[in-house]
């Protein structure tokens, strides 16, 4: 993609994701680096839609129908903003990426993992990741650190026992050499510092 870099940034609820992605790319950008920070599901127009049925409680699709709308709103959101951004010889700094559906419809659901796979692959096609990164926080201690679930979000409604099997499946993928583990139990400036030197590694 004309030189662009696309670093995904993964965690459980609380992790302090957004907030770790907002510093990576103001970091990067004061360096001279352009860098775009966008997330998923949304980024986009009707990825963003998609993203308000996904979340709505009033709603309760099944792992299969989560898995369609989570990859039309990826591919939304890639072709219309991480695409052309990548063009652009940009850094992308994406909040939540596939790994969150393997983690989260594959290990927490329990939908097949090669199925998954397979749809991740062709939704992405061809955008290949320079970067993944998991903040590796429990999901008791993520929630403890946010405050506590948010019940307006119909994922935050899961059980501990739900939360639990997305974590182990993130760190599955971490022990699979997919994702790269950062502690995150100093200060967001202490993460911070650790994801930037993991950054320049691929710049």
């Amino acid at each position: 993609m004309n030189g662009g870099k696309f670093i995904v940034i993964e965690g459980v609820e609380g992790a302090g994701k957004s907030r770790q992605c907002a510093l990576l790319t103001e970091a990067l950008n004061s360096a001279g680096v352009p860098t775009l920070h966008t997330r998923e599901p949304g980024g986009a127009q009707l990825a963003e839609s998609i993203r308000s049925l996904l979340l709505d409680p009033a709603y309760s699709p099944d792992a299969v129908t989560e898995l369609y709308l989570y990859s039309a709103a990826r591919r939304d959101h890639l072709n219309k903003v991480v695409f052309p951004a990548l063009e652009q010889g940009k850094v992308v700094v994406c909040d939540r990426f596939i790994y969150s559906t393997m983690a989260y419809q594959g290990y927490g659901r329990g939908l097949d993992l090669q199925f998954i796979r397979r749809v991740n692959e062709i939704t992405i096609s061809p955008l290949k990741v320079d970067l993944g990164l998991f903040l590796d926080i429990t999901p008791e201690a993520g929630f403890l650190r946010k405050g506590g679930a948010n019940s307006a979000d119909r994922l935050e409604r899961e059980s501990l026992e739900f939360f639990n099997r997305v974590y182990n499946g993130f760190k599955q993928m971490c022990e699979l050499g997919e994702l790269t583990a950062i502690d995150v139990s100093g200060t967001k400036e202490q993460t911070a510092a650790k994801i930037l030197s993991v950054v320049r590694g691929i710049l």
